[in-house]
C-alpha cells in the first residue's frame, strides 16, 4: 500500500560537487553511499538522495524526483496500471535499497514508487 513520502532525489551531472554543496552549504550528513552515483543524505530525520546523472539523461525541470514508499511493490504496481495510470517503467526494477517503478502524473511530472528491502 502507498502510504507516505520517503524520499527526494537530486539528480546532478557531478557527484563531488552536489554531496559538497548539500552538506557544507545545508548541512546534510552523508548516512549512505550506493556506489559511487547514489548517496543517501540525511537532515534532521529528512532523507534525500543524490544520483548521478549526465545532463542528457535528464528533460529540462526534471532533477527533482519525488518518491512515495510502498509496502508491497508488486501489487501497487498493479493497482495502478488497472486504474489507467501512465506507466513509464514496464515492471518493477531492482535498485540499491530495493524495489521501484516510474509513473507520470497527468501533467508529465515523474513519481517513483518505491519499496525499502534491503
Amino acid at each position: 500500500m502507498l502510504n507516505q513520502v520517503c524520499v527526494l532525489t537530486i539528480k546532478v551531472d557531478d557527484m563531488e560537487k552536489g554531496v559538497a554543496f548539500y552538506t557544507e552549504m545545508l548541512d546534510f550528513n552523508v548516512s549512505k553511499k550506493y556506489g559511487e552515483n547514489i548517496f543517501s543524505l540525511e537532515h534532521n530525520g529528512l532523507p534525500l538522495i543524490l544520483e548521478k546523472t549526465e545532463n542528457s539523461d535528464v528533460p529540462t525541470g526534471s532533477n527533482v524526483l519525488f518518491a512515495i514508499q510502498s509496502s508491497n511493490i508488486q501489487e501497487d504496481f498493479k493497482k495502478l496500471q488497472e486504474k489507467g495510470v501512465k506507466m513509464i517503467s514496464e515492471e518493477p526494477m531492482p535498485c540499491p535499497p530495493g524495489y521501484y517503478f516510474v509513473i507520470e502524473d497527468f501533467c508529465g511530472n515523474q513519481l517513483e514508487i518505491l519499496e525499502f528491502v534491503n
